[in-house]
């Protein structure tokens, strides 16, 4: 996993208070409301006034096949809707 840390600082209120963001990158399972999910990536931001912490859930590969076939049918959709249009 690759983690990068930033301090920086952030303006709310006319105030002045200290941020840290921490970026993850690497395939790791977090907890998500109690319960175990996997990501792939990670961006925790930390000041004074609270933590926030966002993340992108790890995509399962889908099959040429499956994958073949939702493009077919997006053009198919695409196509009629410029029909109905009269774009085409």
């Amino acid at each position: 996993m690759e983690s990068t840390i930033t301090h920086t600082t952030e303006i709310i209120g006319g105030k002045e208070y200290p941020l840290t963001v921490t970026k993850q990158k690497g395939i790791q399972e977090i907890i998500v409301a109690g319960k175990p999910v996997w990501v792939e990536a990670v961006t925790i931001f930390e000041s004074p006034l609270g933590t926030s912490r966002c993340f992108t859930r790890v995509r399962e590969e889908v099959p040429p096949e499956e994958r073949d076939a939702n493009l077919k049918k997006i053009r198919e959709v695409a196509t009629q809707a410029m029909i109905d249009m009269g774009i085409w």
